[in-house]
């Protein structure tokens, strides 16, 4: 049987392979190589707070005494993230801000620093089960398997 990360590992994991990403760009020389994982960055960070969204917010709302406050963090950190992703693309002729990723990898710190007290406590108040459930919605939202704005069942855990 294979490995089913629950919430709490799959969104570290999803940090993690951001970094790789990230990385990965930095690496890069060739502009259209640098395009290119720019935009899977992008693309990577917003189908992740979509899911997160969709999925994980209600349910630390429901969950977590200060549910609402961790949530309305992590989703405020992560959108400074994307907004720092997209500079990465430049504009015109200029190319991307020379700080660029260096300003993104301060985003992904602090989005990964907010999701670390709303982590903590999902770990605390979900069971195995719930935690493991909850980690396969995101991930076949994240692989794109699901619809982003899935229906209600979605949000049960």
């Amino acid at each position: 049987m294979a490995h089913r990360p629950d919430v709490t590992e799959l969104l570290t994991d999803q940090h993690a392979e951001t970094e790789r990403l990230l990385a990965a760009y930095e690496a890069a020389r060739e502009p259209e190589r640098r395009a290119a994982l720019a935009d899977a960055v992008v693309t990577a960070l917003q189908r992740r707070a979509r899911a997160e969204e969709d999925l994980l917010t209600p349910v630390a709302r429901r969950v977590l005494p200060e549910g609402e406050r961790l949530a309305g963090a992590v989703a405020g950190r992560q959108a400074a993230a994307v907004r720092a992703a997209r500079r990465l693309r430049g504009t015109g002729d200029a190319g991307p801000p020379a700080d660029g990723a260096a300003a993104l990898h301060a985003r992904l710190a602090e989005s990964a620093g907010a999701q670390d007290a709303l982590v903590a406590g999902l770990r605390k108040r979900l069971g195995g089960r719930e935690r493991r459930r909850l980690g396969e919605q995101i991930a076949r939202r994240l692989a794109g398997a699901e619809p982003v704005g899935g229906g209600a069942e979605d949000r049960r855990v």
